[in-house]
């Protein structure tokens, strides 16, 4: 009897323990400032009232969708680099001029894309970890190119989906007094407006939908991905790639999402883009429809008549077993191969369009 009872304590200590436990993660999940508030009910309701892709609580993808699709692939014992990776400090940026177009990448997917005068960034995450503490979760490989308050007057920023590596609370917070808009998928605005950034500067929209902003036309564009800040919330704020153009240039950033028949429908849309930024890294073959690998993203990039091609997500976070530079490796030999204009600049280096044929260096190559 002794035992039984000294089994009873100990079960019923365990399960305690347990409750504990789940207590603190729904009080993390649920108050946690960086995790942000999940779209309500009434923001749900109103999803389901504009596309058919929004039921059972949930955004859907255009075409059927599983984020596993197999065993993951073996790690790579070249995750991470060795060496130090060459990166371009950037102080004191200067706005473009009405005409020009520039693009600096900071490492994985964010990106200040200078259209003309206009200042437009894109998935800034400017933080040393991809997580919402700072003190765990994926840590950067690569220096930050561009700090904080280095940060200049931005007119758009451009937020693809919720998923910490896209959407950075540290990163918003800091920079938001010189934000003027924000233009984001349907639901990610909840996030925002519960981090105190003022709703009348937040624009969401829904798959091809589009927004003028001080002369530049902004569209989302479908992409075949998922959402989820919070786990237990999985797809209830959408996710989405991005073409905008003020006349003279037009740019589309692919965000997160696998290859399929939307960048032929981009090229049907909208017509030949003048530079893509495309999903080409944290790929792996166990969720082959999550994320498009190099090969993939070059024939998107081929498939949307690109006149040129950046391949992006890479550089800075460790998300797939992959080696830290295939994507580059294999981007620039299926670009030879496919007849595509590829350009592979330095972290932080500032890509001026109208010179983008040298930004065509194998860096990479020269690091261990």
């Amino acid at each position: 009897m002794k035992i039984l009872k000294n089994c009873g304590k100990i079960l019923l200590l365990i399960v305690m323990i347990l409750l504990v436990i789940l207590l603190l993660v729904w009080l993390f999940l649920k108050f946690y400032p960086s995790m942000g508030k999940t779209p309500d009910k009434e923001m749900q309701e109103s999803f389901a009232q504009i596309t058919d892709l929004f039921y059972d609580g949930q955004f859907h993808n255009e075409n059927e969708f599983t984020v596993m699709t197999g065993e993951t692939q073996k790690t790579s014992d070249r995750v991470y680099p060795k060496d130090t990776i060459p990166v371009v400090k950037n102080t004191d940026i200067q706005r473009g001029e009405i005409g020009s177009l520039t693009v600096t990448w900071y490492g994985h997917s964010s990106m200040l894309v200078q259209l003309g005068d206009k200042n437009i960034f894109i998935d800034p995450v400017l933080s040393e970890r991809s997580s919402p503490v700072g003190f765990a979760g994926p840590k950067r490989f690569s220096e930050i190119a561009l700090d904080l308050e280095e940060v200049p007057d931005i007119d758009v920023v451009f937020i693809s989906h919720d998923h910490f590596d896209h959407l950075d609370y540290k990163t918003i917070t800091t920079i938001d007094a010189r934000v003027q808009h924000y233009v984001l998928p349907l639901g990610v605005d909840s996030y925002l407006a519960s981090w105190g950034i003022d709703e009348s500067k937040l624009h969401p929209l829904f798959w091809w939908e589009s927004i003028e902003l001080d002369g530049v036309t902004y569209t989302l564009v479908p992409s075949q991905h998922y959402a989820g800040r919070n786990p237990l919330k999985p797809n209830v704020a959408l996710w989405s790639g991005v073409h905008f153009t003020d006349g003279n240039h037009s740019v589309y950033y692919t965000g997160d999402g696998g290859y399929y028949d939307v960048f032929t429908r981009v090229y049907e849309h909208f017509g030949e883009v003048d530079l893509m930024l495309a999903d080409s890294g944290q790929y792996d073959e166990g969720w082959a429809t999550t994320h498009m690998n190099p090969n993939e993203s070059v024939q998107a990039a081929k498939d949307a008549h690109a006149k040129w091609f950046i391949p992006i997500h890479w550089g800075a976070f460790v998300l797939a077993n992959h080696a830290w530079d295939e994507p580059p490796r294999i981007a620039t030999q299926a670009a030879e191969q496919l007849g595509v204009n590829i350009a592979t600049p330095k972290i932080g280096e500032a890509v001026d369009y109208e010179q983008i044929d040298m930004f065509n260096e194998h860096w990479w190559e020269e690091v261990e």
